[in-house]
């Protein structure tokens, strides 16, 4: 019931409570007149029981007039009551009325200025309020009203600051994307034509070299094979691996590579006859071990040159002075392998030799580009590479997967 109560006084506006105190007013105002008609009512009644004892005693005409005395007394009596509460009622409804108006005036002009405080900021004049109270609150109203109006001034002032430094900035920043597409045109520009610069050169390279090597076979089998020849010959293997390198590198995004069955032993073996000059003029030796059973994979035979070149060429550089290279190709059910073990230094960070351009070995000769490209390939034909270098020597070990779409 309480919170019911509250619930409701709430909710009640000011023209309700007046409705309320006037309908509260006269119902006190009946009550009040009632109770007084009820106790002159009572007052008659005794009056009207002792007029009737006297006149049992006195003659008819004296005892009805003293019967009419009191009833006429009852009704001026009841009159006056009901007028002058009518009277009451009147007087007080006033000055309800009066008052409730006076509030309702003030609370008026709190409305207005609370409404329109989002816009603009008119004061409320406590000379215009009736009441003490209403005073006091239109001195905090007006200090609040003057807060806001200061803090939207400098809100609109800051938003001002803002738009105009986002204009500026985003101004710049047009300015600097202008100009970062224009040198990313220009860089591109440097990109292809260094991409197609490479290109003239390993075709232009591919023709002296061949030249170089028909002549060194035919000077051999005219003249016969010297130390000098043999230096020569092994230089321009190794200027033909990295020509192979160059060349798959520019072309591997712009042809497809088909694939088809090969013989891993047999391929490996005739790698190993191309490197073995270059593998004496590094005062090395190969040792190869070949598998029990044809090693059949399906496989693209550049990127399959690629993998084992590099391999080769890595063991010929690394590989200490006099050490034989352990070559070997191994077949099992699911797989092909192909390995390759010397003895050289340690390899501290495995993972980082197949980053581009990277080389422990800052001495020795090379871009550091051939492991990255044969990581690339592996990754591309789901070849498992593995790896286990000590002190005494490393390993490179990859196994090739059987089967495949030719």
């Amino acid at each position: 019931m309480e919170s019911w109560l509250q619930h409701r006084l709430s909710r009640i506006s000011l023209r309700e409570l007046n409705f309320y105190t006037i309908v509260f007013i006269l119902f006190l105002t009946v009550i009040f007149s009632s109770l007084l008609i009820y106790d002159e009512y009572k007052d008659f009644l005794k009056t009207a029981a002792h007029g009737i004892e006297i006149s049992k005693n006195t003659p008819l005409s004296s005892s009805l007039s003293f019967q009419d005395l009191p009833k006429t007394r009852l009704i001026k009596i009841m009159v006056e009551i009901a007028t002058l509460a009518l009277i009451l009622f009147g007087f007080i409804v006033g000055i309800s009325k009066i008052i409730n108006s006076m509030i309702a005036r003030d609370m008026e002009r709190f409305l207005t200025f609370f409404e329109s405080a989002h816009e603009k900021v008119e004061a409320i004049l406590p000379d215009e309020l009736y009441f003490n109270e209403f005073k006091k609150m239109a001195g905090y109203a007006n200090e609040m009203g003057s807060t806001i109006y200061e803090q939207k001034e400098s809100l609109r002032t800051l938003n001002a600051s803002l738009e105009d430094r986002v204009k500026l900035k985003t101004k710049a920043l047009q300015l600097k994307n202008e100009a970062l597409e224009e040198e990313q045109m220009f860089s591109q520009g440097l990109l292809e034509s260094h991409k197609q610069f490479i290109r003239y050169a390993i075709h232009e390279t591919h023709t002296p070299l061949s030249v170089i090597m028909a002549n060194i076979e035919l000077f051999s089998m005219s003249e016969g094979r010297n130390r000098y020849l043999a230096k020569i010959e092994a230089a321009v293997k190794n200027i033909f691996s990295i020509y192979d390198d160059l060349s798959y590198l520019v072309k591997k995004d712009q042809i497809e590579y088909p694939k088809k069955a090969m013989d891993l032993s047999e391929y490996v073996e005739k790698r190993l006859e191309f490197f073995d000059e270059v593998a004496q003029f590094s005062n090395l030796s190969f040792e190869y071990s070949k598998p029990e059973f044809p090693a059949w994979i399906v496989f693209n035979e550049t990127k399959l040159q690629r993998v084992i070149d590099n391999n080769l060429t890595n063991a010929i550089k690394y590989t200490k002075n006099g050490e034989v290279v352990r070559v070997g190709v191994s077949s099992n059910i699911d797989a092909c392998a192909f390995w390759v073990e010397s003895k050289s230094q340690k390899i501290h960070d495995v993972d980082k030799i197949f980053e581009a351009y990277y080389r422990e070995r800052k001495k020795t000769d090379g871009f550091g580009l051939g492991l990255s490209l044969v990581k690339s390939i592996c990754d591309e034909e789901g070849v498992d590479i593995r790896i286990d270098s000590t002190i005494e020597y490393t390993r490179f070990d990859y196994q090739f997967p059987k089967g495949g779409d030719v």
